[in-house]
């Protein structure tokens, strides 16, 4: 399944939003926006989350119409319970499980669902448990509800909604955060592919507020994960923060870890380390 770096994620260059000066201050100013890397680290967090949820559904048959075999690849150690009586999955990753991919997980993330989540109108509420990622502590509330199937295309329509989001870092620094998105996950043989449109808004770790919006959907590719690129292949997020625009572009469908970022001042390409 799709496997990632959270801190190849967090090591994002640091833009960071500049404060409105004199009349006199160039306007064309590049911004510096830490904005957009609380947000890109936020995401990663819960895309990492997806993955292996997308497993642990599959393992009990609820996004596939056979059950499949389940093995232990989320990480070393984690005990996983299926309570189908209670509709109930607990992920418990302990004091500490470490994946192949070296993200170190703790605490438990629960999974409550409402029925088969191949039936309309389905759902599944994720309820964190003390839990972390790489040192960052999550909090929130996620519910994933299904709006749509395609049977013949192997498709599932989901709205993605995160009440109460918050991730605080080792310094004590947070971002508040909530979403409400629309995601297409398409599973076959060869993997998933899942896109994304919707909204965001939050608090950043500075103070900021911002929203972000993603009218051209976003593309994640489970291949391009699997080679160690997290980011989406395809898309654009618009950013508005305290009311100064600007957009990340992930291209047009190649694995790699290159944005453009287009802002006010002008256009500036960023590699992922």
């Amino acid at each position: 399944m799709k496997k990632y770096s959270i801190i190849a994620m967090l090591s994002l260059i640091a833009f960071g939003l500049s404060s409105c000066g004199s009349d006199d201050e160039p306007t064309n100013k590049e911004p510096d926006f830490t904005v957009v890397n609380d947000d890109i680290a936020v995401n990663a967090v819960f895309e990492d989350m997806d993955n292996y949820t997308i497993q642990v559904l599959q393992s009990s048959g609820m996004v596939s119409r056979v059950k499949s075999s389940f093995t232990n690849s989320i990480c070393e150690g984690v005990n996983i319970d299926f309570d189908s009586e209670s509709q109930r999955i607990e992920i418990d990753f302990g004091t500490g499980c470490t994946s192949s991919t070296g993200v170190v997980r703790k605490g438990k993330v629960i999974l409550e669902y409402s029925g088969n989540f191949l039936i309309p109108s389905s759902k599944v509420t994720t309820i964190l448990d003390g839990y972390e990622v790489n040192g960052l502590k999550v909090e929130g509330t996620r519910t994933l509800t299904n709006t749509g199937i395609d049977l013949i295309n192997s498709e599932i329509t989901l709205a993605v909604k995160v009440d109460g989001g918050k991730v605080t870092w080792p310094d004590g620094t947070s971002v508040s955060y909530s979403s409400d998105q629309v995601r297409t996950l398409k599973l076959d043989d060869q993997g998933y592919e899942i896109t994304i449109t919707g909204t965001a808004s939050g608090v950043s770790r500075s103070g900021a507020t911002y929203t972000a919006v993603t009218n051209t959907e976003l593309g994640i590719k489970q291949d391009c994960v699997d080679s160690g690129v997290f980011l989406p292949s395809t898309g654009v997020i618009n950013f508005m923060i305290d009311g100064i625009s600007a957009s990340v572009d992930y291209g047009t469908g190649a694995c790699d870890k290159v944005l453009t970022v287009t802002y006010p001042g002008g256009v500036k390409e960023i590699t992922v380390d």
